[in-house]
């Protein structure tokens, strides 16, 4: 037994370091507080979240934070633990789940207190991001179906037996169904393109037949608005890709161009190879009343409208833009957006060529 003793301390000792770096890796803050409030010890993910070495300041000196503070004189006082969720850190502030817990009473550590910190700031942005979603579709749906339940009661009642009532509501009836349709075919659209996001497309795509099949598909809609395609395209142009997605891309872009270009203008179109062909540019260019800068970095929101009525009365869902970003990002591309207010617009789209 004597001779073991010397060995004592030391296999404690790796005991105790063991134990610190099992609480070190740990993906959440552990703070130990003292019976006067002061940090003891803090593991690595505590420096992290706090941007600071907590140990030996108090508790309102690292968090100025009242509600915390109580909360800890209370697990004191009162010897309960205490759970809940605080704002915390300059803006933007972050949403921490707080939980402090006494320390055995029969313990020499008797008084002290465990406090852990878990950072729900993305869970609860991702909460608020869902409930805005619900809410626009909700909000994006329920117009049209208002309008539709309006015309069939008045088509069952007032309106019944009179033909050209029923030829006029009809008509408007069918286009607030194509619209809710559209809506429910872009929602689809975007929920898978996110289910895949983080797949890599591997077929290669001939970008340059690509964009003269869209242009070709959508000329009839270009010459109804008087307004023409001038495509300008340096090919052969292979890219890393889906076929049908990028489609979709280049058909929401050129679309919307037409949409918002001007009678008499036209729509330009521009392909080419860039980065020493390793990546490949194009660029859907308008000539209509442009967009204001300010609008700019939010236009590939989930329904964002720069001018809501305009967007609605000419069939927008208000998801093209987001889904170009999510198909564009999924190719590992980039999607950029240039404008000048009564100039027009530039959509430009820069994917990696194909490589074999």
């Amino acid at each position: 037994m004597i001779n073991k003793l010397p060995n004592k301390p030391r296999r404690l000792r790796a005991h105790l370091e063991q134990h610190l770096h099992i609480l070190d890796t740990l993906p959440f803050a552990i703070l130990q507080i003292s019976k006067k409030y002061k940090v003891v010890w803090a593991n690595l993910a505590a420096n992290e979240l706090l941007q600071m070495d907590p140990v030996s300041q108090t508790v309102d000196e690292v968090f100025s934070n009242d509600v915390l503070y109580d909360a800890v004189e209370a697990c004191y006082t009162e010897g309960e633990e205490f759970r809940f969720e605080f704002e915390w850190g300059q803006q933007p502030k972050l949403s921490i789940l707080a939980t402090i817990t006494p320390m055995h009473k029969t313990s020499a550590q008797r008084g002290r207190m465990i406090m852990t910190l878990q950072d729900l700031t993305t869970q609860r942005q991702t909460e608020q991001v869902r409930a805005d979603f619900v809410a626009n579709v909700s909000h994006e749906l329920r117009t049209p179906l208002s309008t539709l339940v309006g015309f069939i009661e008045t088509l069952q009642g007032p309106a019944r037996g009179d033909a050209e009532a029923a030829v006029k509501f009809l008509g408007i009836m069918a286009d607030e169904a194509a619209r809710m349709s559209r809506l429910v075919e872009d929602l689809l659209s975007l929920s898978s393109i996110e289910m895949n996001a983080s797949i890599l497309p591997s077929g290669a795509v001939d970008i340059e037949r690509l964009l003269l099949t869209v242009s070709e598909s959508l000329s009839n809609r270009a010459e109804r608005a008087d307004q023409s395609i001038d495509q300008e395209i340096h090919g052969p142009l292979l890219v890393r890709g889906d076929s049908d997605e990028l489609t979709q891309v280049f058909w929401n872009l050129i679309e919307n161009a037409i949409k918002y270009g001007r009678t008499g203008q036209t729509v330009n179109l521009r392909a080419s190879a860039i980065s020493k062909g390793s990546e490949i540019r194009v660029d859907v260019i308008d000539q209509g009343e442009g967009i204001d800068e300010q609008h700019l970095s939010r236009l590939t929101e989930r329904f964002y409208r720069v001018d809501k009525g305009r967007s609605r009365k000419m069939g927008g869902t208000g998801l093209g833009l987001a889904i170009v970003k999510h198909i564009v990002a999924r190719h590992r591309g980039r999607l950029s957006i240039a404008s000048v207010p009564d100039k027009g617009s530039t959509f430009s789209v820069v994917l990696p060529a194909f490589r074999g």
